[in-house]
């Protein structure tokens, strides 16, 4: 795998033209529905989205609609194995983080795109939810570190299915009302593990609230 470049973040036109390329592709294939987008912040910047893991094309759904701004995501280090699909990810925004390895470059290269000015999106739990019934999990405290590190607000969104997420059936993307950086409680003087811990299980409660009211209304 060519190592990739954490040093700097490089705009690439392709995102912009797949994203008017597959918009109206993944509503046909998916027939995903798009609800609470008047609660996307309107020209910001200094915010993270926060997701649910439910399949490889979580960024990509949450990326749809015309008023989400390029976002850039976390996906796994052996997705960069391909040169191919290095390649394709990377010019997507995606940059590869090793799970479970102590590798802390993703997360400051997470907090490099919030204070660029770029937005960043990150599912909290850290891998793909195995539930087959799509049963958010708890979150790592990978989206609370950045937020305490940047001062950024959080955009939380729910996808929802009824079962596992595949071609024909009906896909739900939520988005909640932002979570001030305030609310998480990681403006302290001296930031503990429990309220990094606390802060992150905020947002992942936040994102099982939208999945929850989605599933009792189907």
């Amino acid at each position: 795998m060519r190592e990739f470049d954490y040093s700097t973040i490089k705009h690439y036109k392709m995102y912009n033209f797949i994203k008017v390329l597959f918009r109206p592709l993944v509503k046909l294939v998916y027939g995903v529905k798009f609800k609470g987008l008047e609660n996307v912040p309107k020209g910001g910047t200094n915010y993270i989205v926060a997701i649910n893991h439910t399949c490889a094309f979580d960024p990509v759904f949450v990326a749809c609609p015309k008023q989400i701004p390029p976002l850039h995501f976390m996906a796994k280090s052996e997705l960069f194995s391909n040169p191919f699909s290095a390649w394709f990810i990377t010019h997507m925004y995606g940059f590869p983080v090793k799970r479970g390895k102590g590798d802390t470059s993703a997360i400051d290269y997470g907090v490099k795109i919030i204070k660029e000015g770029h937005i960043m999106a990150i599912c909290p739990e850290g891998k793909r939810i195995t539930d087959k019934n799509g049963v958010p999990q708890r979150a790592k405290a990978g989206v609370a570190i950045i937020a305490k590190a940047t001062g950024a607000d959080i955009l939380p969104v729910a996808i929802c299915c009824d079962g596992k997420i595949k071609a024909g059936k009906k896909v739900v993307v939520s988005y909640g009302k932002v979570i001030k950086n305030t609310e998480l409680g990681l403006n302290k003087e001296e930031t503990m593990p429990g309220d990094i811990k606390n802060a992150a299980n905020m947002v992942m409660n936040r994102i099982t609230e939208l999945w929850e009211a989605e599933r009792n209304l189907g």
